[in-house]
């Protein structure tokens, strides 16, 4: 899914998923609003599984990050910038796990 389309009834908005996802909780609240109540259920069920594709990713960046870090000494250079790139793809996971949430309504599933 490269873009989902929420109609309405005065008109219409299109999200580029990789653009848009994942978001800050405002523009999420917002957005799983729209989607909750405009978008079939087979948009959303695309949607929620184009997340949890966009999860997994991370938490493997994730997972390989940590291990980078742990091949390393704590004070050096390197493992300074693998420890940064861990905390920032944390975030991002953090992010998408919460927009999956809100769109699922509150459940995992």
């Amino acid at each position: 899914m490269e873009r989902l389309r929420i109609e309405y009834g005065t008109g219409y908005m299109e999200l580029i998923v990789e653009a848009f996802f994942p978001c800050k909780m405002p523009a999420m609240r917002k957005a799983a609003r729209l989607i909750n109540s405009y978008c079939t259920d087979e948009a959303r069920a695309d949607l929620l599984s184009e997340l949890r594709e966009l999860a997994d990713g991370y938490k493997a960046l994730c997972d390989m990050y940590r291990q980078k870090m742990e091949e390393l000494s704590v004070e050096t250079a390197a493992y300074r910038y693998w420890r940064a790139q861990l905390n920032k793809t944390d975030i991002l996971r953090r992010r998408i796990e919460n927009n999956i949430k809100l769109i699922s309504g509150g459940r995992e599933g």
